[in-house]
């Protein structure tokens, strides 16, 4: 995600969390826009909620956030991807291990929103499937 630095100007300039607001802002030079659909772990979710709350509000982008096991099921994939449908996501954002990163990308399909894994996780961690929004 590469692209000219943003000018001084620009609303993620100065954000709180500097890894959310770059990761946002590299999201917004490569032309995507949200709304956000965030699908991740409990862990993921613990540590990188507040991230995701300012760097998304800074922009004006709403976002929700799923909380999945991190080997999604069927019935919850399909759950899920009609969650997002319903939603109107412009982008998804995996927050998990590639288990539930693969999962995201085949609901997502060749048709849906783009999906892009949050950077720097390391860890897919035990999960739940309850919606934390």
């Amino acid at each position: 995600m590469a692209g000219p630095p943003l000018p001084p100007s620009d609303p993620l300039a100065g954000a709180a969390s500097a890894p959310g607001a770059d990761f946002v802002a590299a999201l917004v030079r490569d032309g995507l826009v949200g709304p956000v659909f965030v699908v991740a772990t409990d862990d993921s979710v613990g540590t990188l909620a507040q991230q995701w709350a300012e760097a998304f509000a800074r922009i004006g982008w709403r976002h929700r956030v799923r909380v999945l096991a991190p080997v999604a099921e069927g019935a919850e994939i399909d759950d899920v991807a009609a969650e997002i449908v319903g939603f109107g996501a412009g982008v998804i954002v995996v927050a998990a291990g590639p288990d539930l990163v693969a999962a995201v990308r085949r609901m997502a399909g060749s048709e849906g929103p783009p999906v892009v894994v949050w950077p720097g996780l390391t860890c897919p961690a035990d999960g739940n499937a309850a919606p934390a929004d």
